[in-house]
């Protein structure tokens, strides 16, 4: 007899298994969502930005692309934006058990 068995007359609770599989479609696409709504609240020209996403390997990929006088914006002084954005991609990348990697493309401009 279990000690624990001993003191109580109560059943273990029911714990799920947690296994590891790919996240439903719609949870990645909040997480490029989130990214979209968190670059077009830094930048002036909202019509510009475009956020492509990419998986390869059981990672995602995203690829931000502004003007290039948003540019400075995205990034931020010393690159502070852009890694508070990259910081906040990962703890919801992680809510959502999966890896995300974010990069910045600068938009020629034609002239």
């Amino acid at each position: 007899m279990n000690s624990n068995q001993r003191f109580s007359n109560r059943p273990e609770p029911y714990r799920e298994s947690r296994i590891s599989e790919r996240p439903p479609a719609r949870r990645r696409h909040r997480l490029k969502e989130l990214l979209e709504f968190l670059t077009i609240t830094l930048v002036d020209n909202k019509d510009d930005v475009v956020v492509t996403e990419r998986e390869r390997q059981g990672k995602f990929y995203y690829t931000i692309k502004v003007a290039k006088t948003d540019m400075g914006k995205l990034l931020g002084r010393g690159g502070k934006t852009i890694g508070t954005v990259r910081a906040l991609m990962r703890v919801a990348a992680a809510k959502a058990d999966v890896d995300a990697i974010v990069d910045i493309l600068e938009d020629i401009e034609t002239s």
